[in-house]
């Protein structure tokens, strides 16, 4: 269990369903938790993590966000079906003080809004009525982020499998966990997708490799190495208990 223990933050930007999911699944005292900041005219939600611990500078912050928020989404959207939520202004918590933030300058990006269903919530009670707190255990998003942390490879993976990855992404999260545990996937299905990723131009020209008699299509490649992911993050979670 590690929970930040510094003066930084970053808000988080994008749909407000979407930023209520990350509050309900990222807290503390696990690492990354989402902190609700007051504000007159309107609270924001905001990102801590020890990642942050030993940034002197908004800009650090800035710099390790983005690869921070890169993994987390790809994290939230296996594990929660959210649409990416955007590293917003760095907060400095500052003593004796309102937070303040700090503003970098970035390419707008437009998204549109998608209907889902909401994440079911169940609540416990003992026999007189009375509602019985849930134990802290982190979230399965908090706990991509810990096995990330703890393999660079697989932090990697989760980088190359941001938004809709295509082949070359694909691929090359293939790279990083091929000698990692795979869950159980078939030689036959290995060398499909290496085969179909390595003929045309879906991963890179060559000659030397033919197309495979029954190619695998974009959509279960993408299903493919995220069993993979998932097998090899299983596995590293097992090896290193909390």
């Amino acid at each position: 269990m590690s929970q930040a223990n510094n003066q930084w933050g970053i808000e988080l930007n994008g749909p407000e369903e979407d930023q209520k999911v990350w509050q309900m699944l990222l807290k503390p005292p696990f690492d990354p938790f989402v902190e609700e900041v007051q504000k007159e005219g309107g609270n924001y939600l905001a990102l801590r993590s020890c990642a942050f611990d030993s940034l002197t500078t908004a800009a650090q912050v800035h710099e390790a966000g983005k690869r921070l928020f890169s993994t987390l989404n790809v994290a939230m959207s296996k594990n929660a079906d959210t649409d990416p939520v955007t590293d917003g202004a760095v907060i400095e918590f500052v003593a004796n003080s309102l937070p303040r933030k700090h503003h970098f300058a970035e390419g707008l990006e437009y998204s549109t809004m998608r209907a889902r269903f909401g994440i079911v919530t169940l609540t416990t009670t003992d026999a007189q009525g009375n509602v019985i707190d849930p134990p802290q255990v982190p979230s399965w998003a908090q706990q991509w982020m810990r096995a990330a942390a703890l393999e660079s490879e697989i932090g990697s993976a989760l980088g190359y499998l941001e938004g809709k990855p295509g082949w070359v992404e694909l691929y090359k999260a293939y790279e990083a966990l091929r000698d990692m545990p795979n869950g159980g996937l078939s030689k036959s299905d290995i060398k499909r997708f290496t085969q179909t990723a390595n003929a045309g131009e879906r991963h890179h020209p060559n000659d030397k490799t033919k197309p495979h008699k029954r190619p695998m299509e974009l959509w279960e490649a993408r299903t493919f190495i995220t069993k993979w992911v998932s097998a090899a993050i299983d596995d590293i979670l097992a090896k290193n208990p909390m």
